[in-house]
């Protein structure tokens, strides 16, 4: 339900210069890669941002740019 609002909202700029950005904390690896699943099967791109890889209490966060192929 997250990503099919998401791309509305970008759907939304003509311009297609809008990019989500999501903060991201993993809590089982089966997780990570179905939101990069989800996200493809509805044609949107996400791109770790650089540098934003960390540890938050024994859990790894990412914070990633979301935005329409």
């Amino acid at each position: 339900m997250l990503f099919d609002s998401v791309k509305q909202l970008l759907q939304a700029r003509e311009d297609r210069k809008c990019k989500f950005i999501l903060a991201y904390i993993s809590r089982a690896k089966t997780m990570d890669s179905m939101i990069l699943i989800e996200a493809s099967k509805l044609q949107m791109q996400m791109k770790e941002v650089p540098g934003t890889r960390c540890t938050v209490k024994n859990l790894e966060g990412v914070i990633f740019v979301v935005t329409l192929e």
